[in-house]
């Protein structure tokens, strides 16, 4: 008998009946949040440890989240939220965004 190989605990499959759902509902947040000025943006999914070990506390951080080395061997994190991803956006940019700043990611 095969063995069947299940997604990575935390994570879960979008089948096309239920994408067509989520595409549907993503594209009316985009609409409705564009037509009030609202623009779109994305951070990565890796981030430096460091960046939620601030927010955080680095034994939070290292229990629930997904860490490693890179190659460099500075840590890394998969992104656990988005916040401190956009706080580190806007602050790399700081004196050049007009204020207020109107993102919105999906």
């Amino acid at each position: 008998m095969k063995t069947i190989i299940s997604p990575v605990k935390g994570t879960r499959d979008f089948y096309p009946e239920v994408m067509a759902a989520r595409q549907w509902l993503y594209g009316e947040l985009g609409r409705v949040s564009r037509s009030f000025g609202y623009q779109e943006y994305e951070g990565p999914c890796l981030e430096p440890l460091a960046l939620y070990a601030a927010k955080s506390g680095e034994e939070l951080v290292k229990e629930q989240a997904f860490c490693f080395a890179d190659r460099g061997g500075d840590q890394i994190t998969l992104r656990p939220e988005l916040t401190p991803s956009l706080a580190r956006m806007v602050a790399a940019r700081q004196r050049q965004l007009p204020l207020p700043i109107r993102w919105w990611s999906g």
